[in-house]
């Protein structure tokens, strides 16, 4: 891939084996806007809430101002939640989740129930390699069958997984992405992607949001931990394992923010239904706004994206840049 790299120490403990292109009927139709063929759309999704935290789904065209590097940009396409989405959703099935799968199963069915007709899927899972039980469909009983079909592993190929979603197949697909990752964030498997790799990947392609659900597997790693490391020993296991967590927690984190999507929290099995359910409902609220940059200079260096809306107390989330390269 072309551009620096994001930098995050990351360690793996041996012990952790366990769209906006589519037009809105809702968009103003710019005024005598020529098409810059000499430039790529980028689209940019957007979060619009109030201060109480309540989705503000009544924003027009005109409501938004987007700036690339301090430079207004002319918005060219407005889509509105009413725009179908697609969502490419990335299961752990590695042996830290073996004894939870049926019930991650369950509550990944539960979300794609909650999906309107027209919204597609893609459904993957990843332990020791990534599979792509289902391309992107909109087929329900074809999604059922594919998540039923999972299989646990026993490693973990969370920067794989990540990296072949994002990188690769989302790259002819056309409206709004999103990637919802459920992980606890550690990677003990990848070998051809590293880290770095899936933060560039999310860089460069500035239209999709990341969605990562982490769950907490500490408790089953420490318990395996203790049972084949000496005592004496267990002192430093545990600090390194917190080192393992921390950086994990940073690179989900990291994800999300160079995307503009959050980060939930499973910290108990029962809590991931009602995850999934958050995304659910914020992908029904989300905007995208596309624009040709008026630098059409072809360049490497990241460009840097900034939101304003007219309405006094609206606050906006969206990502914060964008690198231009070459595929």
């Amino acid at each position: 891939m072309v551009g620096s790299k994001v930098a995050i120490p990351f360690l793996v403990s041996a012990l952790l084996a366990s769209s906006a292109t589519a037009q809105s009927s809702q968009k103003d139709q710019p005024q005598e806007a020529p098409i810059k063929l000499e430039a790529t759309l980028v689209q940019v999704p957007v979060v619009a809430s109030s201060p109480g935290g309540r989705y503000v789904t009544d924003l027009k065209k005109s409501d938004f101002a987007v700036f690339e590097d301090g430079v207004k940009q002319e918005i060219e396409f407005f889509g509105s939640a009413e725009e179908p989405f697609n969502v490419a959703l990335l299961l752990d099935s590695s042996g830290s989740t073996v004894s939870q799968l049926n019930y991650i199963k369950e509550s990944a069915l539960a979300f794609i129930e909650s999906l309107r007709s027209h919204d597609r899927v893609m459904v993957m899972s990843f332990d020791d390699s990534v599979h792509v039980h289902c391309d992107f469909t909109s087929d329900r009983d074809r999604l059922r069958r594919a998540v039923e079909a999972i299989q646990p592993g026993e490693y973990t190929q969370v920067f794989e997984a990540v990296y072949t979603a994002i990188w690769e197949r989302f790259e002819k697909i056309e409206g709004r992405k999103a990637v919802i990752l459920f992980s606890d964030g550690i990677d003990n498997a990848s070998s051809e992607i590293a880290l770095e790799d899936t933060l560039d990947a999310v860089v460069e392609t500035e239209d999709v949001i990341v969605y990562p659900i982490r769950y907490s597997t500490r408790a089953d790693v420490e318990a395996r931990m203790e049972k084949r490391t000496p005592g004496e020993k267990l002192p430093e296991s545990r600090r390194q394992l917190d080192r393992e967590y921390r950086r994990a927690d940073e690179y989900l984190q990291e994800l999300a923010d160079l995307s503009g999507g959050t980060v939930q929290r499973a910290d108990q099995l029962g809590d991931l239904r009602a995850a999934f359910a958050r995304i659910a409902d914020e992908l029904r609220h989300q905007y995208v706004l596309g624009y040709y940059p008026a630098n059409t200079r072809k360049s490497d260096a990241e460009r840097k994206i900034a939101v304003r809306v007219s309405r006094d107390g609206v606050k906006i989330r969206t990502r914060p840049g964008y690198k231009i390269t070459e595929r």
